[in-house]
């Protein structure tokens, strides 16, 4: 790597940084990104001052007295201790700069990171941070969360979203996680797991371990037991002791009870209710699954089947996209507006008269857009919509565009609130460009069944923006009916069809 283009870069991060960076000095940034070292060297400079930023926010008020003189201690003492360690020349103020008081926090910023990478580390977990493993699995299918899903893999600190199937991990201090799909938790210590859909099973084999699991509602402290937790669609958490006894905290209202062996609660708003002490537990049917399922029957349909469709709008062009094999979703800062992307999906689901819905599920395919900096993009929510105007259904995947589009407002994330339903949403966490998402549940059921001209349009949205200011954040993408090797946005629908008369 030249090191004159590697401390021009350097520099250019700065102005990116400060948001003084001029057009010219824009256009020499992008050319010096064409080359694949200080790519690097970039996104990884620009990830590690981000990393940074939210342990430095709140400096100036950790050091009393007057924020700007707070700052500008921060940037001296940075400074002094930057030409105390370096055996290289000493670090001075550029005087083509001028570093006022209003931009010392970003520098100072800058300048820590410039201090620490001779030492940088990469931001995967290490091997030595690892605190479990998956033992076993069963019929699994895994969305996209963060861990390894390899069996026998070891796990740090992560998310896990398991679509289907069953799959066990231990922890290194002995305690046994069960999750039955479809569940999504968040692994954070030895003593602390997070729901935050589906159900788990945990055995924890002492009192003195203090393993807790939390969800949207409630915590649940063990004592040493086996006790099964679950979250509903709505958010409700329902608590099963198995055997021993665990202590269930309502987090809303922060009522507290301790349940035993066999005893359930239910956490709802700022309740813990009891059902009748007789009841089954949760995890089991009070009738024969197989009466409840011999009529069932479920129906895959995608946008590459009848008049289905599928296409994104991009607000910088009306037409001639290159990328038919992806669907592109983007939100970017306000000033690179113009690299904006919708999703715009629709099925044919004519078939489904007289189909009685029980169960509806969207399920989307990620697939690598080679756009953006994965730095530049934090974990991300996604929200989709349904169109509610039929008039609209009838879009053409080769004309839509940001100004046609069926109920498209100019905002990123937004759609005209007259003209659509929110059906669900899903995350994708940062660094995640392969595996598939899904949206389920109750409002994209009903919004399935309310429909007359036997055609649904649903519209993705990315409801989190990008933090690069430069524009250079991830460009989210899933496989369209037109990826030569992928599977196209398919609804999974689960029913009963209605016999003749």
């Amino acid at each position: 790597m030249d090191k004159t283009n590697r401390n021009e870069l350097l520099e250019l991060c700065e102005s990116v940084r400060e948001q003084t960076i001029s057009d010219a000095e824009w256009d020499r940034l992008q050319e010096l990104l064409r080359d694949q070292e200080l790519r690097r060297l970039y996104t990884d400079y620009m990830a590690m001052v981000g990393r940074l930023e939210e342990s430095l926010e709140d400096f100036g008020v950790a050091r009393g007295g007057n924020p700007d003189d707070a700052r500008q201690m921060m940037l001296d003492a940075l400074l002094d201790e930057r030409n105390a360690r370096s055996e290289q020349a000493t670090v001075t103020l550029p005087p083509t700069r001028r570093w006022k008081i209003h931009v010392a926090y970003a520098t100072a910023l800058s300048i820590l990171a410039i201090l620490l990478w001779s030492g940088i580390q990469s931001p995967e977990k290490s091997e030595g941070e690892a605190f479990a493993s998956i033992s076993s699995a069963r019929g699994c299918k895994w969305g996209a969360g963060t861990l390894p899903t390899v069996v026998g893999s070891r796990l740090a600190p992560g998310r896990l979203d398991l679509l289907e199937g069953f799959a066990k991990i231990d922890l290194d201090n002995g305690v046994r996680l069960s999750l039955e799909a479809p569940a999504s938790i968040t692994l954070q210590s030895l003593t602390n797991c997070e729901v935050h859909s589906g159900q788990l099973l945990a055995h924890v084999p002492g009192a003195e371990i203090g393993f807790t699991v939390t969800t949207p509602t409630t915590e649940v402290l063990d004592l040493g037991t086996e006790f099964a937790v679950r979250v509903e669609d709505d958010g409700h958490t329902k608590v099963h002791v198995v055997t021993g006894e665990v202590n269930v905290t309502n987090l809303r209202s922060k009522e507290a009870q301790r349940l035993v062996e066999h005893e359930i609660a239910h956490v709802r708003n700022e309740e813990i209710a009891r059902p009748d002490p007789d009841a089954e537990p949760f995890g089991a049917r009070s009738d024969d699954p197989r009466d409840a399922l011999k009529n069932m029957e479920s129906r895959l349909i995608s946008t590459a089947q009848g008049s289905g469709r599928d296409a994104f709008i991009w607000r910088r062009l009306s037409s001639g996209y290159r990328e038919q094999e992806m669907l592109l979703v983007k939100h970017c800062v306000e000033h690179r507006g113009q690299w904006d992307r919708k999703v715009y999906l629709a099925f044919d689901i004519e078939a489904l008269k007289g189909f009685q819905l029980d169960q509806a599920e969207l399920r989307l395919h990620l697939v690598p857009s080679g756009l953006g900096y994965v730095s530049g993009q934090l974990d991300s929510t996604f929200q989709v919509y349904g169109l509610i105007d039929e008039t609209r259904d009838d879009w053409s995947e080769k004309t839509i565009n940001w100004q046609n589009a069926p109920a498209n407002e100019p905002g990123a994330a937004a759609v005209a609130p007259e003209m659509t339903v929110p059906v669900g949403t899903f995350e994708v966490r940062q660094g995640v460009q392969t595996g598939s998402v899904s949206v389920s549940g109750t409002r994209l059921r009903d919004f399935i069944e309310s429909d007359t001209n036997g055609v649904i349009t649903l519209i993705v949205v990315r409801e989190t923006q990008e933090r690069s200011w430069d524009g250079g954040g991830l460009v989210h993408a899933f496989m369209s009916k037109e990826h030569p090797s992928g599977l196209p946005p398919t609804l999974r629908l689960v029913g009963t069809q209605a016999s003749n008369p």
